[in-house]
C-alpha cells in the first residue's frame, strides 16, 4: 500500500512538474510574440505632425487658438505662397490647399494657379522676408510685413516693403487657412477694401 501510494505521489509530482515547464513555455512563446509584435508596431507607427516646426508652445480651446499658434502657422503659409521658384511652384500650392477650408478651397486654388502660371511663364522667383507680424486674435487674421523680392532668371527685377494678410477658420478641431491676399501697412488686415467690397454688393443689389 505504501509502495503504491509512494508511486501514485510520485507520478503526481511528476504531471505537476510537465505542467509547469509546459505552462512556462506558453508564457516564454507568449512573451516573445508580444515582443515581435510590438516591434513591428514601433516600426510601422506614424506620428501626426503639424506643419510648420513649432517654435514655442500654443494652446487650442473650443473654437480658438493662442496668438502663438496663429503666428507660427500664418509665417509657414506665408513661407509657402512667397519663397517659390517655378520647380517648387505645384508643390508647395498642393501643401498649401492641402489645409485649405473648404469654403474657401476653389478661390485660392485659383489664386495660386495665377501665381504659378506667372513664375513658370517669366522664369521668376520670390522670396518673402518677415519683419514682424500683427494679430487680430479674435477674426483669426495675422499680418505679415516684410520686404518682398522678386528675380526673373538670375536678375533681381523688384523689391518692395509689403504686407500679406493670412486668415484662418478652426473647423472640427483643426486650423484650416481660408484667406491669402496682399494688404498694406496702413490697413494691414484689409478691412478698408473688405468693407468697399461689402459695400459694392450692397449698392449692386439695391441698383437692381
Amino acid at each position: 500500500m505504501k509502495f503504491s501510494k509512494f508511486t501514485a505521489e510520485r507520478d503526481n509530482q511528476r504531471n505537476e512538474i510537465l505542467f509547469m515547464r509546459i505552462a512556462l513555455a506558453g508564457l516564454v512563446l507568449a512573451l516573445l510574440a508580444n515582443a515581435g509584435a510590438s516591434l513591428t508596431v514601433a516600426g510601422s507607427e506614424r506620428t501626426i505632425l503639424v506643419p510648420p516646426e513649432i517654435h514655442q508652445s500654443f494652446w487650442v480651446s473650443g473654437q480658438k487658438v493662442s496668438v502663438e499658434y496663429l503666428k507660427e502657422m500664418a509665417y509657414w503659409y506665408a513661407g509657402l505662397a512667397l519663397n517659390i521658384t517655378p520647380h517648387v511652384a505645384d508643390f508647395q500650392k498642393d501643401q498649401f490647399l492641402k489645409y485649405t477650408a473648404p469654403s474657401d478651397y476653389g478661390r485660392l486654388q485659383a489664386e495660386f494657379g495665377a501665381r504659378g502660371d506667372f513664375i513658370r511663364k517669366n522664369n521668376a522667383s520670390t522670396q518673402f522676408s518677415t519683419q514682424a507680424m500683427t494679430v487680430d486674435e479674435s477674426a483669426m487674421k495675422v499680418a505679415l510685413s516684410g520686404v518682398l523680392q522678386t528675380w526673373v532668371s538670375d536678375k533681381k527685377a523688384a523689391e518692395k516693403q509689403t504686407t500679406y494678410v493670412v486668415g484662418f477658420r478652426y473647423l472640427n478641431g483643426r486650423l484650416h487657412v481660408s484667406e491669402f491676399k496682399e494688404t498694406s501697412d496702413q490697413d494691414p488686415f484689409g478691412a478698408a477694401s473688405a468693407a468697399t467690397n461689402a459695400q459694392a454688393a450692397v449698392t449692386g443689389t439695391v441698383s437692381r
